[in-house]
């Protein structure tokens, strides 16, 4: 198990986004067991070549949404998810992205039969 982190410049997300996403992605997939130890604000910045301020952001909003628990003097750590509380974030997440492709989708004025054919072609893939 290991935290694989990668920040794109030119997303049109801003990084704290990007790193919130990508640990939720790995804690609801199993990918990032609970209990494990995320590295030092300061060290992942560094790593990352990133500002102190989008990782503390990030973790912030992390611990706000349960996906991880902060212990003073101790560190950050992924949460103890149970499989309900999982499922239940994944679905949270699922929704979120959804939400957000939809929007851009309804411009184009599909029905929801065009638009049910064309994520079956692009899940199939």
């Amino acid at each position: 198990m290991e935290l694989s982190l990668s920040i794109l410049n030119t997303s049109d997300k801003p990084i704290y986004r990007q790193l919130y996403e990508q640990i939720a992605f790995q804690t609801v997939t199993g990918k990032l067991e609970g209990g494990y130890c995320l590295p030092p604000i300061r060290a992942l910045a560094n790593s990352l070549g990133i500002s102190v301020i989008s990782i503390k952001r990030a973790w912030e909003e992390l611990e706000r949404d349960g996906f991880i628990v902060s212990m003073v003097g101790r560190g950050c750590f992924i949460a103890d998810l149970s499989l309900d509380e999982r499922s239940r974030l994944r679905r949270e997440l699922a929704l979120a992205e959804l939400k957000e492709c939809f929007s851009a989708l309804k411009r184009l004025e599909l029905t929801l039969e065009e638009l049910i054919e064309l994520i079956d072609e692009s899940y199939s893939e």
